[in-house]
C-alpha cells in the first residue's frame, strides 16, 4: 500500500473519530473544544483533496490536549504520515 493510500484510509477513520468526539462534546461527555475539533475535521477533509496544505491542527493538540489522549495520538500520527506523503 502506498503512503498516499495509507494516508487516505487513515484520514477517513480519523474523520469519523473526530465526528464522534464532536458528538461527545455536544452531549457533555468531552471537554475538548468543539471549535478545535471542527477545525481539525475541516483540515482532514481538505487534505484528502490536496496534499500540499500546511497543517495547523497538530499545534492545537500539542499545546492544549492531554499528552496521552488517544484521539490526539492518532491525529498526530496521521499528521506525520501526511508529511511523508506530501
Amino acid at each position: 500500500m502506498s503512503v498516499e493510500d495509507k494516508y487516505k484510509e487513515n484520514n477517513i477513520k480519523a474523520q469519523q473519530l473526530v465526528r464522534i468526539e464532536i458528538e461527545k462534546v455536544k452531549m457533555g461527555f468531552s471537554k475538548k473544544s468543539i471549535v478545535q475539533l471542527e477545525s481539525i475535521l475541516n483540515e482532514l477533509e481538505k487534505t484528502l483533496k490536496r496534499n500540499n496544505l500546511p497543517l495547523s491542527y497538530p499545534r492545537f493538540i500539542v499545546d492544549s490536549w492531554d499528552f496521552q489522549d488517544k484521539l490526539g495520538i492518532e491525529l498526530l500520527s496521521l499528521a506525520e504520515l501526511y508529511e511523508r506523503w506530501k
